[in-house]
């Protein structure tokens, strides 16, 4: 194995040789460059505008933040393997590759690439055009497995090393096994892509791969509204009533600010159980409360003293909304859902695709619940079935609702 320094000089056992030495057909983990200067991210996206395709991929540090952020960007062109940084080159270091990825006339793979999508236009208002995503691929071949590493393992024979699917990509300076870990996410997607691309076109689905690309690239991030009702989460929660909800919601949101300050999971601060532990049965002093399993004297010094006050002074919590369970579809409405879910379900079975995939259920509901018989493709489409769906679906449809 080989690395690379920040301008992307080989050192060690392959200097002198191509910058990516590996065999697709063997399980070896690809030796990466690694990128954190702004010049050499401009090297890139030039590297990938004149070959007219990579695969892309991110790294967050969700597991080790309140706050998340992309840690990592993969890039693989042409058989070199760069990971680029985005801690060092922020936003406007990246924007020479996002420039280049926003052109839909250069294919960018990747794989399950919905998070991503979302993480890059959150952090840097990102757009990725020209997309192709390996994981939609399999599931319109109808394969039982989509993960990357199953479909690697399938594919091409290549076992990935999972043993930093948890890590915090957030640390400086990554050690080598996982910057080769992250490269490895790329560098065999263009192989991959080759061998899904063939079968789906054999099968006369390419179309329909391409009308989910272009659907996933307009995804979007939405940022989440604050729950004043977060807590009722937890679980126990719902078992707690009185002044004992109170200290809960009155902890979670103590939690909450701690770990906003920090930056810190919230569970790093006091776990759920502990949460609901000192809810329900609050201490009475401070050894008491170090006793109380999960907190510990540690705790105790550095926040105890507080979490005391808060306990025996506990601001109100809000007022439980209990939403009302939707009425069920009337007897008609469920006997044409039923008539649906058996011509799609039968079309899944021969196509050997996942039923959801070909049509959700809230599309066939919708389609059953129209107040207006359904006569056409118009209607079908106004109720949300379109594209390769409509196609397949449209025809038996209608014929299922007919009289």
């Amino acid at each position: 194995m080989f690395f690379f320094d920040s301008i992307g000089r080989a050192r060690g056992p392959c200097k002198g040789r191509p910058a990516v030495c590996y065999d697709p057909s063997v399980s070896e983990t690809p030796s990466p460059i690694w990128v954190d200067r702004p010049q050499s991210v401009r090297g890139v996206a030039e590297q990938c505008r004149s070959i007219g395709r990579c695969a892309l991929d991110t790294e967050a540090d969700s597991l080790h933040s309140y706050f998340h952020k992309v840690c990592l960007v993969q890039v693989s062109v042409d058989g070199s393997h760069f990971v680029l940084d985005p801690l060092a080159l922020g936003a406007e270091g990246l924007a020479p590759l996002f420039e280049v990825l926003a052109d839909p006339a250069l294919p960018v793979l990747m794989h399950g690439a919905d998070y991503d999508l979302r993480v890059l236009d959150r952090d840097y208002r990102a757009r990725i055009a020209g997309l192709e995503d390996t994981q939609v691929m399999a599931q319109l071949l109808g394969e039982p497995k989509t993960g990357l590493a199953a479909l690697l393992a399938a594919e091409l024979g290549i076992e990935l090393d999972k043993r930093h699917q948890r890590a915090d990509w957030g640390i400086r300076p990554l050690p080598g096994s996982m910057v080769a870990y992250a490269a490895a996410d790329t560098a065999y997607l263009a192989d991959l892509e080759a061998r899904l691309r063939a079968r789906l076109v054999a099968l006369g689905r390419w179309s329909w791969a391409e009308e989910e690309f272009r659907r996933l690239e307009r995804v979007r991030h939405v940022a989440q509204a604050e729950d004043p009702l977060a807590f009722e989460r937890i679980k126990g929660a719902r078992a707690l009533r009185g002044e004992a909800r109170d200290r809960l919601f009155s902890l979670h949101h103590w939690r909450e600010r701690i770990a906003q300050q920090r930056d810190v999971p919230p569970f790093k601060i006091l776990g759920n159980r502990e949460l609901i532990a000192l809810s329900a049965d609050p201490p009475e002093d401070l050894q008491k409360l170090a006793a109380t399993p999960g907190v510990g004297p540690r705790f105790v010094r550095r926040r105890g003293t507080a979490m005391l006050q808060l306990l025996a002074h506990p601001a109100p919590a809000p007022a439980l909304v209990r939403r009302p369970r939707p009425e069920p579809p009337p007897p008609e409405v469920r006997r044409r859902i039923q008539r649906l879910l058996a011509v799609r379900d039968a079309a899944a079975a021969e196509l050997r695709l996942d039923p959801g995939l070909l049509c959700p259920r809230a599309v066939v509901e919708t389609v059953a619940a129209r107040q207006s018989a359904v006569a056409n493709m118009g209607d079908l489409i106004a109720s949300g079935l379109e594209g390769w769906r409509l196609e397949l679906l449209g025809g038996p449809f209608i014929a299922a609702l007919g009289p």
